[in-house]
């Protein structure tokens, strides 16, 4: 396999052997390149909103030689991916909401999907809860560290699943599970976050006693998470 950031590799790692991906926002067409190059997947579709990342992934594509197994086509998320044309989508590097989005716009064709590869670039807690609540649940996750950011990386397959407590939304059920030994930092991360926002509020001409509580409940329950988690290991 071609040299990829370790956020990538991640990606790679989570494709099942011998699917055919959808890679979303596929910039230079990496990901596609590296997993059809490998011969871990038989094909690909490179999708891009923009043709200027869509024209540096025809280039990659054609100078690796992989013309006839990778198609870069132009498409806003899924809008011009058919049923049945892909196993599974990746989406990295965007947005949680922006990923919403373009599932929600495709229903019929994510639908076909047999797995969804995501890393959301913001608000992993709500893309988690968007999975649970429209027929999906995580199967694998993974935290990367790289250039100094800390990135979530989530695998979703068909079918109901549990989330057993609320704060699971927040580190990643599969997180929690094998206690990746970045949980820590994640958590960190969630609680200084909170604190900002409660700071932020308590300068707030308006009434936001309501929205402070709920935080600091939230950092109460991080906090606690935190001990939990140092305690098993």
């Amino acid at each position: 396999m071609i040299h990829l950031t370790k956020r990538l590799q991640a990606a790679a790692g989570l494709v099942p052997k011998g699917a055919r991906i959808a890679d979303i926002g596929t910039d230079h067409a990496y990901l596609p390149v590296a997993l059809c190059a490998s011969g871990w997947c038989p094909s690909a579709i490179a999708a891009d909103i923009a043709e200027g990342p869509l024209s540096a992934a025809r280039s990659h594509v054609q100078g690796a030689g992989l013309a006839s197994c990778i198609e870069c086509r132009q498409s806003d998320g899924l809008l011009r991916i058919r049923p049945g044309e892909a196993d599974g989508a990746v989406f990295c590097g965007m947005g949680g909401p922006l990923i919403e989005h373009l599932l929600e716009q495709s229903p019929d064709v994510v639908r076909s999907f047999s797995f969804l590869i995501l890393q959301p670039q913001s608000q992993a807690s709500r893309l988690r809860q968007y999975l649970y609540s429209h027929g999906w649940h995580i199967t694998a996750e993974r935290l990367i560290q790289e250039d100094g950011r800390l990135y979530e990386m989530m695998k979703a397959e068909p079918g109901r699943g549990e989330i057993q407590e609320e704060w699971m939304y927040d580190v990643g059920p599969c997180n929690w599970q094998s206690k990746d030994p970045l949980l820590p930092l994640l958590i960190r991360q969630i609680i200084e976050k909170d604190r900002t926002i409660c700071q932020g509020l308590q300068k707030s001409q308006q009434d936001q006693n309501s929205r402070q509580e709920t935080l600091r409940a939230h950092i109460q329950t991080m906090e606690a998470l935190l001990c939990r988690y140092n305690s098993v290991k």
